[in-house]
């Protein structure tokens, strides 16, 4: 039996998510392996042979740890990984929320455990309200200080500038992966990101449409409809949408939970 002492702590870089829509009964049938599967590929595909990537599912929820080592943990890879993992289940009709941080943590094939996993574990379960997977800053700090994190090639402030084009910083100060954004430098061609878009829209509308209070999950709903509308907008200044598709894909203020006052109705 392995004891306690005898376990491996390593310095990690540690995700922790929920899925959520799995038991949405409009999504065909499959969706669960084939979320799985994603998960699956995400980790045996790295962009480096020295990359270790260990998975664990339990229900609707993920844990994925990633040793930091020499050459073999890119800070900037495992966050556009993170771009790709929420991009590519929009289509199944899930999204992710959690909070991805750096702590130790050991790990043999049945069970991780370290004071890394209930780190990640915690700011997944009371700060991840809504759906959107947010950066411990101190994941972001040790950007700077640990250059196993960095590309050898790269100067810190040219690592921190490629980490920060795929992070948002929300309104409550927490930094998150903002892969509807980010996901617009990773398809080959530009209506294949106008149809994520569309996906995107066709998945808040319909939460929003079948809503019929505001409570805890119904609210993630509405975060994820400013959110989307901010990236509209964002790419619509930007003239990456022409005004037409920015009016198709922008989510208008129909839900009885969203409300949009007439802009006559000025301040006193």
């Amino acid at each position: 039996m392995t004891t306690p002492s005898a376990l491996n702590l390593r310095p990690c870089v540690i995700l922790a998510v929920e899925l959520l829509g799995l038991n949405d009964a409009s999504v065909p049938e499959g969706r669960l392996r084939r979320v799985i599967e994603i998960f699956d590929d995400s980790t045996s595909t790295g962009v480096s042979k020295h990359v270790e990537r260990r998975l664990f599912i339990t229900g609707h929820r993920v844990l994925r740890i990633v040793p930091v080592k020499p050459n073999g943990t890119l800070l900037f890879w495992e966050l556009l990984d993170l771009v790709h993992l929420q991009s590519d289940l929009i289509s199944h009709g899930v999204l992710l929320r959690g909070a991805a941080t750096l702590g130790e943590a050991a790990v043999r094939s049945a069970f991780a455990v370290g004071d890394g996993v209930v780190e990640a574990e915690r700011m997944r379960d009371n700060l991840a309200d809504v759906p959107r997977v947010i950066v411990d800053p101190r994941l972001i700090l040790e950007l700077e200080l640990n250059a196993h994190l960095r590309a050898p090639h790269h100067t810190v402030l040219e690592e921190l500038g490629y980490a920060r084009s795929l992070l948002h910083e929300d309104a409550d100060g927490v930094w998150f992966i903002d892969y509807l954004k980010a996901f617009q430098t990773e398809v080959d061609e530009p209506p294949m990101y106008l149809e994520f878009l569309e996906q995107h829209r066709q998945l808040i509308e319909r939460k929003l449409k079948i809503a019929t209070k505001l409570v805890h999950i119904s609210r993630g709903f509405t975060w994820l409809r400013s959110y989307h509308n901010r990236v509209i907008d964002e790419l619509f200044e930007e003239k990456r949408l022409d005004e037409t598709e920015r009016s198709r894909l922008r989510i208008p203020a129909t839900s009885p939970l969203v409300y949009a006052f007439p802009p006559s109705a000025l301040k006193p």
